[in-house]
């Protein structure tokens, strides 16, 4: 019995002295499982390109995670957004340009064969789409993959001027546009030549109002608008109603009502959000950052922010408009798996109040959280509490103001202030939005991939 035993005991010492020989991936496999022979992971830089956020903001979270990952170097630098659409054209899928760089939502479709989608090993289209707001479909998803994880949400929100509603009576600011038409009336004053002297809300002309484009894409969405078919192509000028009413038609000269009819907004006054900083404009639509600047130049102003009205009656089917930047991964990142796993370490719900503490102590607030887990967690927060508010109602599209792309954002806020020019000189609304819609057309179909 014993003699079997070794005999076996011998049998299975030459067979795996064999398999040892034979299998050198399983040989090499089993050596990097023994603890002494632990193969330590190979090093690797990731040139990170960021735009808005400062390195005092962003380096805390670098620290913290080289240490935790000991191999990964991660090189932050912000650059100029004056010239970075430009740079990043040039720089962008190319070896030894960024690996990491955050683009506008509506940069992305310009850019897929420039990126690397997120790995399903890092996170999978499903954990995805629990974990942020559903707007992110709109551009960062592309053939059920996702080629950007956002760090903020952002769009407009109903930006107003306290002081001037308290003297006017006003006690709370309008949740539906009807109640927005009343308050933009009853807001706005003129001089004894009957000019305005003091403006409702920047609305109904192009001219000197920032984010007029935004406006108009939120007005046209809440209204039921398609902006593409079925086969994408441009259809915001071919959306109808049930009772046969072109709805983009019927945004349009909502809009347009405050350059015409009840006009609140004076076209020969300087920039809307300078205007409304310096106390004489009621209403406007801002994205929270542009808050900030207008507290930098007015840091006693009784700011108040809410949600964007929607249509009376609407309580299932609200909308916001979205504007916003997100990060992605260059396709010819030295490690394209491992800036998606930074990437993701940073969204996390630790990482993002981390980064909105860490902003705070050197301006008024930071970026609005981008998960939905983190919805309720800035409740105490003012200024950005509506933007989360609206997160789960956001939708956009091209229409996005303060987004410098000579290519595609510029001649697209070209063609929709020719469109708004055009219906408040001539009244043809029908005719505009027809005419800008070819414009836009065209444009995507020369940026598009």
């Amino acid at each position: 019995m014993r003699k079997a035993i070794i005999f076996v005991a011998i049998g299975l010492i030459l067979l795996g002295l064999a398999a040892w020989l034979l299998f050198p991936d399983a040989r090499s496999d089993l050596i990097q499982r023994l603890p002494f022979f632990k193969r330590e992971p190979d090093a690797v830089t990731l040139k990170y390109w960021g735009l808005w956020e400062p390195r005092e903001v962003i380096q805390p979270l670098l620290n913290k995670y080289q240490e935790e990952h000991p191999n990964v170097t991660i090189e932050y630098e912000q650059r100029d957004p004056r010239d970075y659409i430009d740079r990043l054209s040039s720089r962008l899928g190319i070896e030894g340009g960024p690996d990491i760089v955050r683009v506008h939502s509506t940069w992305l479709p310009t850019m897929y064969s420039k990126l690397a989608p997120i790995p399903s090993s890092v996170m999978t289209t499903a954990d995805y789409e629990k974990t942020f707001y559903p707007v992110n479909a709109v551009f960062a998803k592309h053939d059920d993959v996702y080629y950007g994880i956002p760090l903020m949400v952002e769009g407009l929100a109903l930006v107003y001027n306290k002081d001037l509603f308290a003297q006017a009576g006003i006690d709370s600011p309008p949740t539906n546009w009807e109640e927005f038409r009343n308050d933009a009336s009853i807001l706005t004053t003129r001089d004894a030549q009957g000019q305005i002297a003091q403006a409702g809300a920047a609305l109904g002309y192009a001219k000197n109002i920032e984010y007029f484009e935004d406006i108009i894409g939120m007005m046209m969405a809440q209204n039921g608008v398609q902006f593409v078919d079925k086969d994408g192509k441009v259809a915001f000028h071919k959306s109808i109603s049930p009772i046969g009413g072109n709805l983009g038609v019927e945004a349009l000269r909502f809009y347009s009502l405050f350059g015409t009819t009840e006009q609140s907004w004076d076209p020969n006054w300087g920039n809307s959000t300078d205007e409304f900083a310096a106390g004489r404009v009621a209403m406007v639509f801002l994205p929270s950052h542009r808050i900030l600047e207008v507290l930098s130049k007015q840091p006693n102003f009784s700011i108040g922010v809410a949600p964007v009205p929607q249509l009376p009656g609407a309580s299932q089917n609200k909308v916001a408009w979205a504007n916003y930047w997100i990060e992605t991964v260059s396709k010819t990142a030295s490690n394209p798996t491992e800036a998606w796993k930074f990437l993701k370490w940073l969204s996390e719900r630790e990482q993002l109040t981390s980064m909105y503490s860490i902003a705070r102590n050197i301006r008024a607030f930071g970026e609005p959280f981008s998960r939905r887990d983190l919805a309720t967690a800035l409740n105490a927060d003012v200024y950005t509490l509506p933007y989360v508010q609206q997160g789960e109602i956001y939708t956009t599209w091209f229409f996005t103001d303060g987004v410098k792309n000579s290519n595609l954002n510029d001649p697209i806020k070209a063609a929709l202030s020719d469109m708004v020019d055009s219906i408040v000189a001539e009244g043809d609304i029908e005719k505009a939005l027809g005419g800008a819609a070819n414009t836009v057309q065209l444009v995507l179909d020369n940026n598009l991939e």
